[in-house]
């Protein structure tokens, strides 16, 4: 059996990559651009997530993927509804965080802050079962 040995205190440790530092954006224009094509991203991976799942579910249930594209949309707007509603109320955090501290808004604008995201999503999501429902 090997036994421990501290490392050698005069060996240098090669120093880690280093990524280069991304350019943030300075315009006003520049920041609102940026932050929408954040958005299309998420919105793009959730519905592509929610339409892997109605195919997955049509497939191994022997359904029409067509028929439960729309239904899946409904759902998925349904379950990130209820997260919106739930967690724009905040509850637990103070216990969580001990305390609100000294800056009392904090916990709670971010509560409403991701509630509102969540809601709009749910909007998204339903607009899109909407769509595919009333389209296809």
């Amino acid at each position: 059996m090997v036994e421990w040995q501290p490392p050698d205190p005069t060996k240098q440790e090669k120093p880690g990559r280093r990524r280069r530092a991304k350019r943030l954006p300075t315009t006003r224009r520049g920041v609102i651009l940026h932050g929408l094509a954040r958005l299309a991203v998420l919105l793009a991976g959730v519905s592509g997530a929610v339409a892997l799942i109605a195919w997955l579910v049509a497939r191994h249930g022997h359904r029409s993927f067509e028929h439960l594209l729309p239904t899946a949309f409904y759902v998925a707007a349904a379950g990130v509804g209820v997260v919106a509603v739930l967690g724009g109320t905040g509850a637990g955090r103070a216990y969580r965080y001990g305390g609100y501290g000294g800056d009392v808004a904090t916990p709670r604008q971010t509560a409403v802050n991701t509630s509102f995201f969540f809601g709009l999503l749910a909007v998204f999501l339903f607009g899109v079962g909407l769509a595919l429902d009333y389209l296809v």
